[in-house]
């Protein structure tokens, strides 16, 4: 028992340093946090507040995002309900995002199923068109969907 004596002193010590660490993290994250938004003013902080969430749900999920059927339509609904949360002025950015999916989903779907790749295809012409898109034909909607698929590939 003797022996173990300094080695459950040293983990103690460890453990006691580690918490400490974590606790000044906090406190440090939570000052750093104050301060910015304090330099912003109210206006401009409650915007942050407000955006700030949603761009970096739309940003993880463009990194998280794979050419599967079933990686889109996990996207689509994640983007559908950052789109439920996120202020107006940043629908438009989402629905183009939206768009590109279904449209992608749509050039995926062709060679299995007519029907979900229509459905599909309508989707993403009408929140195209939302966004005043002139041109929202099936051709137009297909090559949406050819350019996102390269821009992907490219990566």
């Amino acid at each position: 028992m003797k022996r173990l004596v300094p080695y459950i002193a040293v983990l103690i010590c460890a453990g006691c340093g580690y918490l400490g660490y974590l606790g000044t993290i906090k406190v440090v994250y939570h000052h750093q946090r104050a301060t910015w938004f304090n330099s912003l003013g109210e206006p401009d902080a409650q915007q942050l507040r407000e955006t700030g969430p949603a761009l970096l749900g739309l940003g993880l999920s463009s990194l998280l995002i794979q050419n599967t059927k079933a990686s889109l339509q996990h996207n689509v609904s994640s983007l559908g309900e950052i789109r439920g949360q996120a202020p107006r002025d940043l629908w438009p950015i989402l629905d183009l995002r939206l768009a590109k999916d279904y449209a992608v989903m749509a050039r995926l779907e062709q060679a299995s199923d007519s029907a979900v790749a229509a459905s599909h295809r309508q989707m993403a012409a009408a929140l195209l068109n939302s966004l005043g898109w002139k041109d929202v034909s099936d051709n137009a909607v297909a090559a949406v969907a050819d350019k996102q698929l390269a821009a992907r590939f490219k990566e």
